[in-house]
């Protein structure tokens, strides 16, 4: 779910970005309202989780 919260809005503009002419305007207006509406969310859950219930919380990007 971290994961998620760093890389919905990366591949929502990328897609847009490089794609934009194949899924359509209003296709690319989805997809990126929808990342940045997913990833509000997900932050939110992530704020309540490690906030307010002192979770601690590790990402291991690379090893």
């Amino acid at each position: 779910m971290y994961l998620a919260l760093i890389t919905l809005p990366l591949l929502g503009s990328i897609v847009a970005g490089f794609f934009g002419r194949k899924v359509g305007v209003s296709g690319a207006q989805l997809i990126t309202s929808t990342s940045v509406i997913v990833t509000t969310l997900l932050a939110i859950i992530a704020f309540f989780e490690v906030g307010l219930n002192n979770v601690g919380v590790s990402i291991n990007l690379f090893r």
